[in-house]
């Protein structure tokens, strides 16, 4: 549906609401108050997108993703200094510091209406190699040893994500076309890592896919995951793979003009797989792409 463009605070509190109902989340205004607060001017002015999973409902989340174009942008210092973000000495923050003092980038934060702040974004409107972002001393071991796999399939780092509550990583690709990684590129993928394969609907599903993500520990040498993200609508949302899909995709709010877009995922570990949701709450016009480059609706 499409509602005003004047967004307020009021109205993004109640769409997060109701998104936590429809994916039969707890939503805790104690957590998610406290946060859209400090980041007022992030939210008021950024590209913002709603997700959930598949997961089980004790391990599933709604999180509200909002990604600033603003280059001067600070939210991890607001964040801090309002006691809303704890550095306690993990690498990950080391890697943090690292990266944003040696390449240029724009900041996002997922803020989880159970948990509070859970990611902090890093879009790098110059992509970085892949080898230089290796290079960086806090990058987890388990990155390195899919150096070669990571220069493969999808090459050039687009986005970095810190999850301050797993205390992981993600890497996604550089944007690519659909069809530059094909379903027998993903079987292979998958049977290296000795993830669960892909069903043949999924393979024709992810036939779009426009990049590719990775998510790794600092606990383990093993990959944790890998996702295959597809652009579409609504019409073209594959609902039909899970009533959480469903509910989501048809209760979604979009508080602007031009397309909704959603994006669809199917997430691969070495046990099992869930799929993902994301619909945009704002225009994605409003964002800053990896490279410059936008994925579109397929």
């Amino acid at each position: 549906m499409s509602t005003p463009v004047d967004l307020t605070l009021d109205q993004l509190r109640h769409d997060l609401r109701e998104l936590a109902g429809l994916a039969e989340v707890r939503y805790d205004p104690t957590v998610v108050d406290p946060v859209l607060e400090v980041l007022d001017e992030l939210w008021a002015s950024s590209w913002i997108g709603t997700r959930t999973t598949t997961q089980p409902a004790n391990r599933r989340e709604v999180s509200a993703r909002l990604m600033s174009s603003d280059e001067s942008a600070r939210p991890v210092a607001a964040l801090r200094d309002a006691g809303l973000l704890e550095f306690t000495g993990h690498p990950m923050e080391r890697l943090l510091a690292e990266v944003t003092a040696a390449v240029p980038v724009r900041w996002g934060v997922d803020l989880s209406v159970v948990r509070g702040v859970q990611k902090i974004w890093l879009v790098f409107p110059e992509l970085v190699s892949v080898d230089r972002m290796l290079s960086f001393p806090g990058i987890p071991d388990a990155a390195r040893d899919h150096a070669g796999h990571l220069n493969r399939y999808g090459g050039e780092i687009g986005i970095m994500a810190l999850d301050f509550l797993s205390h992981t990583m993600n890497w996604y690709s550089q944007v690519f076309a659909p069809g530059t990684l094909t379903a027998a590129d993903i079987t292979v993928i998958l049977a290296e890592l000795d993830f669960v394969p892909a069903s043949e609907e999924e393979l024709s599903l992810l036939a779009k896919t426009f990049n590719v993500y990775r998510t790794f520990s600092w606990d383990s040498p093993r990959m944790h995951r890998i996702a295959f993200p597809v652009r579409t609508d609504a019409a073209h949302f594959p609902v039909h793979l899970d009533p959480v899909l469903d509910r989501f995709v048809g209760g979604a709010p979009f508080v602007d003009t031009g397309e909704h877009g959603f994006v669809f995922y199917t997430a691969y570990g070495p046990n099992d797989r869930y799929y993902k949701v994301q619909a945009d709450y704002r225009s994605a016009a409003r964002a800053t792409f990896p490279g410059g480059t936008a994925p579109q609706i397929t």
